[in-house]
Order: structure tokens, then sequence, then C-alpha cells
């Protein structure tokens, strides 16, 4: 006994030199009563730097280079570090790779949330099947303009053939119809038209990061797009294709790749054979092109490269260093061979150069564009450029300016049919003009989220809400498949540049006053509340989509950090009687924000102890289920006479029989095996729930899942369904239930899947 006190004070005085209190009670958990938060309603206003960072000189370093050990691709120029709005550089974002069978099958025995998990009076019971009904892609939001060169066309029918995501699209703009093509298993980022069958369109794509972990290497599609016949090219490249080019006949296809020395490929396409390979260059090759004049003659540019290429049709390709002369080593981005057959290429600095095609050599023809040239097409009497400036410049034989257009947003596509140019932007726009000319730039016929993740999605009858990374915020049309209105995530004229790396991960480079990745509208229709990554909320008015307040929720924090500005918001509700808005923040809090009070926080729920992911309000807005990244489930009781004693409720049993307004937990009853074996608790992003009937969840390796209601055991069948690139955030039921909506984080995508029984 004297010993066990011994030690028992020498334990006290070792946790007192720690800064421990041994000896004192441990805290309670009781919900603590917020009598006046400090969270502001103020105008827009941006005081801090958030990290302000401005690169001195620009960095051409290859995107691709990091493939192999998870990273994200991007193929975004190196030219647009000096846009004061948009912030520094891009640098590559890691993606996480999927958990081993073990780690996922250790993690569903834990389930941290198990205990709240609560069977409903009358409960259903689980059926294993798969559900009868399919998803099928009806309509595909949005157009990759962002990274990438070269990359629309226009078909025999006139149809635009642009990529989006791991699907191509076909788009006839009379009838306003869609044909969707599959083939691809992640990003499509190059594309290139045969010469002579308009119809036969190659693509190719990024390598893709399988379930297990491992890498599947990229390949080339050849596709009709009339006839739907498509051909697979073996597996050859690393990291991706970063550019394809079919030889003048037609017969032959010539493929760059992504890896170390950006290996140059010529194929037989139509046999699928391999009939040569070299190495093209250390440094990055921007594009690849086949003289029309000379069909053993090729050429590639790109960064501090320029290389005429001679393939005679054995298995060897020579290589000829073009001569840099006067015009010096340059990064060149675009390349169109001329009516002479001398290539004409456009340089970063904006110019115009032709190289004479027997004895490479340089010779400027005139400076454009201010910026770069990311874009050349041949016309029928001249040439088209586009670069970075936005404009469109149409020139003669002659090299003489005929007209040009300014665009909003960079020119990274242009292409000619010989009566129109289809015109494709880094702003996820594309727009038909006549080649003959125009003084007015029309609306755009195509258009999408350009920049970072889109995350927030609400889908109402008839129509939806999306607001990205990418300071917009856009009313779609679900049944005329069309934009209505756009907004502002955040309206401030100008705000310092910042490092994506603060706060929120993210691959945008706008600072995260701009970036949004939550949505809702209030019940009444008037107002629609956008959760930023600054940690605040913008209130707009519906019909306008213009900011009308905004409400600062960093100050109610739990997190004990100095800088109390990085509780990005990714959870939000309105109370289904309009009263209340539920804000749940990475401050590890639960703002309810009074509506009629100008939405003041008036209560703070502080009962999570990581960061909240989703909340659900009940029908009879008595109620608040929330979830977190430690895997929590909890519960709310929300007194409407008196907001500010609203607690937890710690007896899920008391609820079990509650009606939920929406599903948005991902942890919950009905939900609580979604996920498969060989996950962990991360790897599903969203879920939500029909009519009782079923389940649709949104994973992290770009899949779409429809399960039956409920999900109670684990290896229940599902039909799966892909098209995004990238890891799905978001998915919703339309009110009907006819239709699913999913978003795709880094592909940008929406795409509006039509629910169909067997």
């Amino acid at each position: 006994g004297e010993k066990l006190k011994a030690w028992i004070v020498k334990f006290k005085k070792m946790g007192s030199s720690m800064g421990c209190a041994a000896d004192k009670p441990a805290e309670s958990k009781k919900e603590p009563e917020v009598k006046e938060t400090k969270a502001e309603v103020k105008g827009e206003e941006v005081t801090d730097t958030y990290g302000a960072y401005k690169d001195p000189e620009d960095s051409d370093m290859d995107d691709f280079e990091n493939l192999e050990k998870g990273n994200v691709i991007a193929l975004e120029d190196s030219d647009d570090d000096d846009e004061e709005e948009e912030g520094e550089e891009k640098a590559d974002a890691k993606v996480a790779l999927p958990a081993t069978e073990d780690e996922g099958k250790g993690w569903m025995a834990v389930k941290p949330f198990i205990g709240a998990l609560v069977a409903p009076t009358d409960a259903p019971a689980n059926n294993p099947d798969a559900p009868e009904e399919k998803l099928v892609p009806e309509w595909v939001y949005g157009y990759r303009g962002h990274d990438c060169y070269d990359n629309i066309a226009l078909d025999s029918k006139g149809r635009l053939v642009y990529p989006m995501a791991g699907l191509l699209i076909a788009y006839n703009a009379k009838d306003h119809k869609q044909q969707i093509i599959r083939g691809h298993t992640d990003d499509i980022v190059c594309l290139s038209q045969h010469p002579s069958d308009k119809d036969i369109i190659a693509t190719g794509q990024v390598q893709t990061i399988s379930l297990s972990g491992y890498s599947k290497k990229p390949f080339i599609c050849v596709t009709n797009v009339n006839t739907g016949e498509q051909t697979k090219l073996p597996e050859r490249h690393r990291r991706a294709v970063r550019c394809v080019t079919f030889s003048p006949c037609g017969k032959y296809l010539a493929s760059v790749g992504a890896d170390d020395n950006n290996s140059i490929i010529i194929w037989e396409w139509a046999t699928k054979t391999k009939l040569a390979e070299t190495k093209g260059d250390v440094n990055q090759i921007k594009t690849i092109e086949w003289s029309h004049k000379n069909e053993s003659q090729l050429m590639t540019v790109g960064v501090k490269h320029c290389f005429f290429w001679t393939w005679t049709g054995g298995s060897s390709i020579k290589r000829n260093r073009a001569l840099s002369g006067r015009v010096g080593i340059q990064t060149y981005f675009s390349l169109r061979f001329g009516a002479d057959g001398n290539p004409l290429c456009g340089s970063k600095k904006g110019e115009l150069i032709q190289f004479s095609a027997k004895k490479r050599t340089p010779k400027v023809i005139g400076d454009f564009h201010r910026g770069a040239m990311f874009a050349i097409t041949s016309l029928k009497d001249g040439i088209a450029t586009g670069g970075k400036d936005g404009k469109v410049c149409v020139l003669d034989n002659d090299f003489k300016k005929k007209w040009e257009l300014k665009f909003p947003g960079k020119v990274r596509s242009i292409h000619s049919n010989g009566s129109q140019l289809a015109v494709g932007t880094h702003k996820g726009c594309i727009y038909i003009v006549p080649e003959s000319g125009a003084t007015e730039v029309p609306p755009p016929l195509v258009r999408g989220h350009f920049e970072g993740e889109v995350w927030a999605l609400k889908v109402l009858d008839g129509m939806f809400l999306t607001a990205g990374e990418d300071n917009l915020v856009c009313r779609w049309d679900a049944k005329e498949h069309k934009l209505l209105s756009t907004g502002k995530v955040s309206s401030k004229a100008k705000v310092p540049k910042t490092r994506r790396r603060y706060g929120v991960s993210t691959t945008s480079r706008f600072h995260p006053c701009r970036c949004a990745r939550a949505v809702s509208t209030s019940p009444d229709g008037k107002h629609v509340a956008l959760g930023r990554n600054d940690g605040k909320v913008a209130i707009l008015e519906a019909k306008s989509l213009k900011i009308v307040k905004v409400v600062n929720l960093n100050s109610i924090s739990k997190r004990r950090i100095s800088n109390q500005k990085g509780n990005w918001i990714e959870a939000m509700e309105y109370s289904p009687c309009g009263k209340y808005l539920a804000v749940g923040t990475h401050g590890m809090v639960v703002a309810l924000c009074d509506v009629d009070a100008g939405y003041k926080c008036v209560k703070a729920l502080t009962s999570h102890n990581s960061v909240v992911t989703h909340l659900d309000w009940s029908a009879d807005s008595n109620n608040i289920r929330s979830t977190d990244k430690g895997y929590e489930l909890l519960f709310f009781d929300i007194d409407a006479k008196n907001i500010k004693k609203s607690k937890q409720n710690p007896y899920a049993s008391k609820l079990k029989d509650v009606k939920w307004a929406t599903h948005n937990c991902v942890l919950s009853w009905e939900t609580q095996n979604v996920w498969d074996s060989n996950m962990d608790g991360s790897d599903v992003n969203a879920v939500d729930v029909y009519d009782g009937k079923l389940v649709v969840s949104a994973d992290d390796h770009g899949n779409v899942n429809l399960l039956r209601y409920p999900v109670l055991e684990l290896g229940n069948k599902k039909n799966i369904f892909t098209g995004h690139s990238s890891h799905v955030t978001s998915v919703r039921f339309s009110p009907d239930g006819k239709y699913v909506f999913s978003a795709g984080g880094n592909d940008k995508s929406i795409i509006q899947w039509r629910v169909e029984s067997a």
C-alpha cells in the first residue's frame, strides 16, 4: 500500500512537470452555451495576404514527372503566373492511393460511428442484390480547356467534338443533342482529327491509378463518331499521351508520351501496329505535326524544343534540331505546316515564327499576341491564331491581318471546317464564329467550371446549382441542359496573391474567398448560400445571384491555431422551416445562423472533435445529424423557442424514427456499408437516398454507384458507372428520382444521369 501511494505521488509530479493537470477532473462533455458569438456580417473584405507569394520567374517543369508516385496530372502551361487574381503557378497536388484490402477491413472493423446506428421501427431488411435500375449518362456539362491545347474539332455533320473528363462528346448545336462516347478510363488530354474522314478522331489519355494502387499505362483510342466504331491502340506510353497527329494520308498516327524522354511512336492505327519509336527530348513536347507536303517529315515543338523528324517507313526515326538563328532558343506552344510546306510556330512571346522545311532556319513573321500563342489552325486562304491575350487573329497567305476578335479567356484551341471557326478557351467555353469574321463574341455553346475542384452541388426541381473554385456559381436548366445564369463567389475586385497550400487542399490558384465547396437554397427561394474556403458564408439574392451579405464564421472555431481564417466550409443546409442555416465548418463546429436576424450566428454546436463534412436536418426542423472526418455521427436537438438551448442528443435510439429532409450524411444507418472491403472511411465522398428504394454513392475512384436501400451488410452488390476521371465529390437524386447528378472534383465536370429500369 505504501509503495502504491508513493507511485501515485510520483506520477502526479511527472504530470505536473509536463504541463498536465493529472489531479484535475475530466472536462464535461456538456454542450457549451454561446451567449453572443463574434461572427460578423460584413461586406466583401479581404485584408489578409494568405501567405502572399510571387514566383520571380516562369518555370517550365514537366507536370507528369511524378505521376507514378500518385500525383495529379496537370497540363497547365507555365505562362500564367502573372495573373493577379489567380495567384501563383500551379504545384503538383498529391492524390491519396486507395487503401489496401487489409487497411480497408481494419477500418470497417472499427467503425467509430457504430454506436450511433440504430435501426428504425419496422426497418426494411437488407437486400444484397444489385438494383434493377441503371444509370445512363444523358448530358455532360463542361469542356476541358483549362490545361490542354488543340483539342476541339468539327465533324462531317458540323458537330462539335471535344473531351470532358474521360468522355468524348459530339455536340449538335442545331438540335441541342449530345452523343457521349466512352472508351477511355481517365482524363482525355489530346485530340486529333483525320485529314480526310472528319468523323475519325484520335484521343489520348493520362494513366490510371487502379483500385489496388497500381498504375495502368495510358492509351490512344481512334473513334468514328458517326458509327461509334472504336480502335484502342496498345498501351506503349507512360504517364500520359501528350499529343497525337495523323499523317496526311490518314493511315498513320504519331503520338508523344509523357515519360522522361517524351518518347515518340508512329502507329499504323487500323492494325494497332507500332511501326517506330524513338526518344523525343528531355524537355516537354507541347505538340507534334505531320507535314502535308512531305509525308516523311514531322516536327515537334515545346519547352525550349524545336525538332524536325524524318521517318521513311522503317523502324527508325531520324532527328534534326531546328536552327535558332537570331530568334534564339524559345518555348513554343503551337504548330502548323503552312500552304508552302514550311512550319509555322507560335512562341511563348506571342510571335509567329516560320521555319524553312529544308534549311531548318527561322524567320519572325510578326508579333500578333501579347503573351503566348497557344493555337494555330490552317484556313483556305491563310491561318488563324489564338493566344493568352484572348484574341483570335485571322491572317491571309501573306500574313496580313484580316480581322481579329477578343474572347473572354485565353484561347487554347481553334479549329476550322472551311466556313466556321470553333474557339475553345481556358475558361471551359467553346464558341462558334464565321470564318469570314465577326464584330461581337457570340454566347458560348459549351460552358463549365474551369479551375480547382467542383464540390458544391444542389439539385432542385427542374434545375440545379453548382459552385466551384473558379469564382463561379452557376444555375443550370436540367431539362433543357442549358446554363441559365451565373454569379460570383466573391465580388471583391482585387485580392492578394495566395499560396494554394494555405487552408483547404485544392489545385485552384484562386484566392480562398473566391472558392466555394458548399451551396444551399432557402425554402422560400429567395436566397442562395455559399460555403467558401476562407471560412465565410456568402448570401446571394437567388434571382440575380448577387452577393448581399458575407458572414464570417472563423471566430467560433474550436481549432486552437493562431490564424483562424482557414476553417473552410463543405457542409451546409437550410432548415425545412426556413428559419435557420446550419453550417458545418472545418473549425469543428456546426453554426446555426438566424435568417431573419441577418444570418447572425446565434448558436455554435461544438460537440464534434474533427472537421464537419456532412449534415442533415429533420423534416420537422427539430433535429440535426452531422458527421466529421473522425467518423463520428452526432445528433442535436434544436430548440426553436430558445435556439441557444439547442444541444447534442447522445441517445441515438430516441431519434431512430426521425424523418430526415435530406440524406447527405455518409455515416448513417441506411448507408452504413456503402464501402468496399478495400476502402477506408474517406473513400466515399457523398451519398443520397431516393424514396427508401435506392442509394447512390460517389467515391474516390471516379465511380457513381447505385445500390438497394438500405445498405446494411458489407458486400452488397451494386451497379458501378464510370465517366468521371477524378474523385466524385457530390452526388444527388432529382426530387422525382428520374435523374442523378454527379460532380467530378478535379475533372470539373457535371454529369446528368438518367435512371432507367432494366
